[in-house]
């Protein structure tokens, strides 16, 4: 497996020799960054320079192939403006999810509040009761077993974000947030975790599914500060 602290430094100082002070920030996120990382885990980095045009992303694309494994190296490039601008539900799961390598996130991110964090949840549970039903209603059979193991990583970061909303602790690794949960949400996470659902009907799952995503948009609306 990489040994990710030495990867990110030796990244970090490739990135600074080519851009020098227009690198605002690098940070790391994803199972490497919450210490969850296994052998075939990606190695998810967040980088911001003080612009982005068509020419840094071939020279970052160039550095990031030549260095080890970094077949496994995707994430978030931006520029400092865009950052600035990017919608703030969408901002309140890479400010979580990040760890600071070079620079501070924070310094760069828009004030973020409780209506953004409210957002989150009832986007990302929108978005997931929506392919449910699409996947159920107009999918195979056969494709139900995928959508839901692909559903999960997605649910994690709404769970993280309902949890937050209920409780103001951000919790950055799935075991932790495990711990916190009870009914619906702690078994959809357990699922995700375990990979142990096989034995399970699916129309126990879709069902399970729908009933805490529907009660999660209707809660993060409650939420919201008028």
């Amino acid at each position: 497996m990489v040994d990710i602290e030495n990867w990110m430094k030796e990244l970090t100082g490739k990135l600074t020799d080519e851009f020098g002070p227009r690198l605002l920030f690098l940070g790391l996120q994803g199972s490497y960054g919450r210490g969850e990382a296994n052998e075939d885990s990606d190695i998810d980095v967040v980088t911001v320079l003080d612009r982005v045009e068509l020419a840094d992303l071939d020279a970052y694309r160039a550095i990031v192939s030549a260095m080890p494994e970094g077949e496994k190296a995707c994430g978030f490039l931006c520029g400092a403006a865009e950052l600035k601008s990017w919608p703030k539900y969408d901002l309140l799961g890479v400010a979580r999810d990040t760890r600071d390598v070079y620079g501070s996130l924070a310094e760069l991110l828009p004030p973020l509040d409780r209506n953004d964090l409210a957002d989150a949840v009832a986007v990302g549970a929108s978005g997931l009761y929506h392919a449910a039903v699409h996947t159920y209603l107009y999918g195979t059979k056969e494709k139900r077993p995928q959508f839901l193991a692909n559903a999960h990583k997605s649910i994690f970061f709404v769970l993280r974000a309902q949890h937050e909303l209920r409780t103001g602790e951000n919790v950055r690794a799935k075991k932790d947030l495990l711990t916190r949960l009870s009914g619906d949400e702690r078994k959809i996470l357990e699922l995700g975790l375990t990979k142990q659902g096989a034995g399970e009907p699916l129309e126990t799952a879709f069902a399970r599914l729908l009933r805490w995503s529907a009660s999660a948009i209707a809660e993060a609306e409650d939420a919201k500060i008028p």
